[in-house]
């Protein structure tokens, strides 16, 4: 389907009817030579949402042409998308910009194609990120909160691949997982910028998929196989082993750094804390309580 041009802003449901579109429930129709278009309008009148389908499916919101989400056969999720705009975008006061959650919904059905392929799903690069997303825009794609900055939702209807979201404790940075089917860790993005992350050509990222922020710069999460360390126990069923590293991703200088454990240093479930100008790596939650770090780092300046 060729690209049209965009439709004009500004319309009214006056200027719509005009024009010979029809209401047709939460919205407005007009039919003509096999091409439907469909004109949405949110509940505080400020936002409109023009729909096309002919051949192919194109939306504009606020004049602007939104991402599609699809399936991970690459197919645009009409009665989802038609569900959306009919029930949460005809029926809310949104924010400045209703297509930023959209956009959203279109990377996770991407990442979830991507994700699906095993093996080339850890090595091929992924679509950018969204950026300016908020708690808001998260709720707004149903993802299920644990708390006021922890999220959780799926990329694709089967279930196997997930994503998680981990806001800055100031709402200014986030952090997200993405695990795709059959992997045994996670992919890491900040601020929409892609996170390096130890990674087995055969079993995938080695990385925890969850992470957390020491304050407002500073994410931190546990990495794994570490298979070769002397501690290492193969009894303990864990598909990244027993023994753990931490990634640390600095938020405003864009830094990664990776602490692992020394050869005499079992860290099963390492813990990081803040202690006046440094860090305090403890092995795990006995030696936290017994304030036992086996190390004490300055922390970035």
């Amino acid at each position: 389907m060729a690209e049209p041009a965009a439709p004009p802003t500004g319309l009214t449901v006056e200027d719509c009817v005009g024009a010979g579109f029809r209401p047709y429930g939460r919205y407005l129709r007009r039919s003509r030579a096999g091409v439907t278009f469909r004109v949405y309008f949110s509940a505080d009148a400020r936002h409109q949402a023009v729909l096309l389908e002919a051949r192919g499916t194109l939306l504009w919101i606020d004049g602007r042409r939104a991402p599609m989400p699809v399936d991970l056969d690459g197919a645009v999720k009409r009665a989802s998308l038609a569900h959306w705009l009919e029930h949460r975008f005809t029926t809310r006061s949104l924010g400045d910009d209703p297509a930023r959650a959209l956009s959203m919904w279109a990377w996770m059905g991407e990442a979830g194609r991507i994700a699906a392929r095993g093996r080339d799903g850890w090595t091929q690069p992924y679509p950018t990120v969204p950026a300016g997303m908020t708690l808001a825009d998260y709720r707004e794609l149903g993802f299920e909160f644990s708390d006021e900055r922890c999220a959780f939702n799926y990329l694709d209807e089967t279930g196997k691949s997930t994503i998680r979201l981990v806001f800055s404790p100031d709402l200014r940075h986030q952090a997200l997982l993405l695990q795709g089917p059959n992997w045994i860790g996670a992919l890491l993005w900040v601020d929409g910028e892609p996170v390096p992350v130890p990674c087995d050509p055969d079993l995938g990222p080695l990385c925890e998929q969850f992470a957390e922020w020491l304050d407002d710069r500073f994410v931190h999460a546990e990495v794994g196989g570490l298979w070769d360390h002397p501690l290492y126990d193969p009894t303990k069923i864990n598909l990244l082993g027993n023994v753990r590293g931490l990634l640390i991703w600095d938020a405003s200088e864009r830094v990664r750094r990776m602490e692992l454990p020394r050869p005499t240093e079992a860290w099963t479930s390492p813990i990081l804390l803040a202690s006046g100008d440094s860090w305090r790596i403890y092995p795990d939650g006995e030696a936290y309580r017994q304030d036992r770090p086996d190390r004490v780092l300055p922390i970035p300046r």
